[in-house]
Order: C-alpha cells, then sequence, then structure tokens
C-alpha cells in the first residue's frame, strides 16, 4: 500500500502466480536486498536469478530483466545497495 513500508514478499502459489508487472517495485526491491544481504558480493545476473527463483519465474524474459534490473539500478541510486568490482553489497547501516 503506498506510503507504508514492505516488510514480506509473497512467494508463488498454486491459486496465485504473479507476472512481474503484478509484483509491486517495493515488493522485488525487498527481495533483492535480502538477497544481498544474506550474500554479500552477488553479481547482478545471479542476483537477477534468484530473486526470478523467488518469485516463481521458471526464466528471465525481457520484461522480467528488465524490471528487476531497473529495480537494482534505483537500490544503487538510493545508496542501499552498493555494486563494485567484487558484486553488490548492501550499503552501510541500511
Amino acid at each position: 500500500m503506498p506510503g507504508h513500508e514492505t516488510e514480506f514478499a509473497r512467494t508463488p502459489t498454486q491459486q496465485c502466480a504473479r507476472r512481474v508487472a503484478e509484483v509491486p517495485a517495493a515488493e522485488r526491491q525487498l527481495v533483492l536486498r535480502n538477497i544481498v544481504d544474506e550474500g554479500p558480493g552477488a553479481h547482478r545476473e545471479d542476483l537477477l536469478r534468484e530473486a526470478a527463483r523467488f518469485f516463481g519465474w521458471a526464466r528471465l524474459g525481457a520484461d522480467i530483466r528488465d524490471a528487476l534490473t531497473a529495480d537494482i539500478d534505483a537500490l544503487t541510486a538510493a545508496g542501499d545497495l552498493i555494486e563494485s568490482e567484487g558484486g553488490l553489497i548492501p550499503a552501510e547501516g541500511s
């Protein structure tokens, strides 16, 4: 909901499998941050695959790749993630 912080992300169920356009950016970004928190130094391609797997997407189509890449770019621009040659790491204090 607008104005509320996203606290968890929903995994797919048999009754509800969502397309990337149906998953809010805040939810996708939460998953991306959590993956980096659990495995600092993840490279973009690995991060894209792990996030797609979380949401139950079997392949990285252009729409999924574009959305998740934009999310990573937004997280790095906001200072939530830091990207270096060694991969993505959480920002201090985030």
